[in-house]
């Protein structure tokens, strides 16, 4: 099975909202994507960041499924 490459966009500078996230998770699913939001706290502590992050589902992870 091969690894698999997930990329993440960050919200680094806290200018993506929740519609604008929902919006640019709808535009890489149609384009044959697997997406997913996510949210982490840097260090533990402080503002909760959310990213969105996106990959190839490989034939593998299809049959599974």
């Amino acid at each position: 099975m091969a690894k698999q490459e997930r990329h993440k966009i960050k919200n680094l500078l806290m200018k993506l909202n929740d519609e604008d996230r929902n919006t640019l998770v709808c535009l890489i699913a149609k384009a044959g994507y697997v997406v997913r939001i996510g949210k982490e706290r840097p260090g533990g502590k402080g503002q909760t960041m959310y990213f969105v992050e996106y990959w190839e589902e490989t034939e593998d992870e299809q049959i599974r499924n």
